[in-house]
């Protein structure tokens, strides 16, 4: 299948990708015992992603600090997704930060442009979508803004 996908900025292939997949993987395998709530701000969401297996606990927050640190290098993940492509195409114009709240994680992600917020509230329905249907639910694209190509 992944030959036939066009990845936008490259598909990594070293330590800390593997690490960050590996991580992204087991909390697909897993995300029956995973919780997400958002709550819709006019500029973006907070959203909170919770499960009491203190082992998992571990796991989420681990993907979590490895997505900050990508977001912030510009190490695209999901580069053939044109969602994942657009969010790091444009997180220059994207404020995330993440903490480590009660059992998880609670992210923060705002954005002038009204654009930028539809792309971040597709963005937290794919996690939804995660959450809810684990693996099943990566091995499609994301839905995404209608002006997104």
């Amino acid at each position: 299948m992944n030959q036939h996908r066009h990845y936008r900025h490259g598909h990594g292939s070293d330590a800390e990708h593997l690490q960050d997949q590996a991580l992204f993987s087991q909390l697909l395998k897993q995300h029956s015992q995973l919780t997400r709530q958002t709550q819709r701000l006019d500029n973006g969401i907070v959203a909170r992603t919770t499960t009491t297996d203190p082992a998992l606990v571990k796991v989420l927050r681990a993907h979590v600090d490895g997505m900050e640190k990508r977001f912030g290098k510009g190490r695209a993940i999901r580069s053939w997704d044109p969602l994942f492509a657009a969010l790091f195409e444009y997180r220059d114009q994207i404020t995330m930060t993440y903490a480590h709240c009660d059992n998880g994680v609670e992210a923060r992600l705002t954005a002038d442009d009204p654009k930028l917020i539809e792309l971040i509230h597709c963005h937290d329905q794919t996690l939804h979508n995660f959450v809810e249907r684990g693996g099943d639910a990566s091995r499609n694209e994301s839905p995404k803004p209608d002006w997104l190509d």
